[in-house]
């Protein structure tokens, strides 16, 4: 029954150890989003927004389709853009840059955010309207938006 307890007792000094890791991580990229963001003149807020549904904030994070970072950025348009979507500073400015370009050419933070997740040839496909099957993603960013506009 001692056993017991001690491997219990690792157990938890091991996840907690992990969670706490986990959040310091998580904290650093928010900063380096939030940062990055201000620098180079766009809300923060949006950005975050992005990168939490993209990626959970994670930084290892990989999609189906090739994307990496927290930006979820294909390495090829990364690389088009002088960055190395590998290293957090680079993912985070390529988010950046990418939605700022959206947002440029579309002009409204829902078709920039749209145009994020399904590229801006299906905006224009969609008469300059978020398409159907972005409406769920563009919903899920506009809220957290709203959370984190309040937050910072």
């Amino acid at each position: 029954m001692k056993n017991i307890f001690k491997v219990l007792l690792a157990v938890l000094i091991l996840c907690f150890s992990v969670s706490s890791a986990f959040a310091e991580s998580v904290e650093t990229i928010k900063q380096t989003i939030i940062k990055q963001s201000v620098s180079m003149g766009v809300d923060p807020a949006i950005m975050l927004s992005i990168a939490k549904t993209e990626s959970g904030f994670r930084q290892n994070a990989k999609g189906a389709s090739g994307t990496v970072g927290v930006f979820q950025l294909l390495p090829s348009t990364a690389r088009n853009m002088g960055l190395d979507p590998y290293k957090l500073e680079d993912n985070v400015k390529g988010g950046i840059i990418y939605y700022q370009s959206m947002y440029k050419r579309f002009g409204s933070m829902e078709l920039a955010v749209a145009a994020y997740n399904t590229g801006p040839d299906a905006i224009k496909r969609c008469n300059y309207t978020v398409p159907n099957h972005a409406k769920g993603f563009v919903s899920r960013i506009m809220t957290d938006y709203g959370y984190f506009k309040k937050q910072i």
